[in-house]
């Protein structure tokens, strides 16, 4: 790969290969501040990505739609401004997922071979979401397994978070006031 400077807030940047397989493409890159560019140059490039997205078939449109709910999963997991009052349940990216495939949670239950009043059971907590679940939940909606399990994790912690605040209740399970017993 070359790279030659045009001028102080852009470079192209040529790509040479040596394989019949691999075509040449010069790309500008630039400015080094998007925020620099006119209103209408920006217009113009949002127009431009419109048109690009029109052309996209159902079937990548989708996938888009999908990565996008499999990445805010992401992000969920690794904000650290996420507390206890906008918890994210396993639910809620269901429901996104379902909402992008156009399939409601009781076929959704069917095609992962369980009953609807039992999957309903792991949406309300009324049940421990386990690797099982995990696992067809990632095959179903093409995700990794452990992000799931990583969604549930930071659910308990913050739900742990929010009862260490209220700790009275547990103030009576200390070894130290065992051993003065005894």
């Amino acid at each position: 790969m070359k790279v030659r400077k045009m001028d102080k807030d852009k470079k192209i940047v040529k790509q040479v290969s040596s394989t019949a397989k691999t075509k040449a493409a010069d790309l500008t890159i630039g400015p080094k501040d998007g925020h620099n560019r006119s209103k209408e140059k920006t217009a113009e490039i949002a127009a431009l990505a419109k048109l690009h997205n029109s052309r996209r078939s159902p079937e990548r449109l989708r996938r888009n739609a999908m990565l996008a709910v499999q990445y805010r999963m992401e992000h969920y997991v690794n904000d650290e401004q996420v507390t206890y009052n906008n918890i994210c349940a396993i639910e809620d990216f269901v429901k996104d997922f379902l909402k992008v495939l156009g399939i409601n949670k009781g076929t959704f239950a069917g095609y992962i071979e369980m009953d609807g009043s039992n999957l309903n059971k792991y949406y309300r907590s009324d049940r421990r979401f386990n690797t099982e679940l995990a696992l067809k939940f990632a095959y179903f909606f093409h995700t990794p397994a452990d992000l799931w399990l990583k969604v549930q994790i930071k659910n308990e912690l913050l739900q742990l978070q929010k009862e260490k605040e209220a700790d009275d209740k547990y103030r009576k399970y200390d070894y130290e006031k065992v051993l003065q017993i005894a």
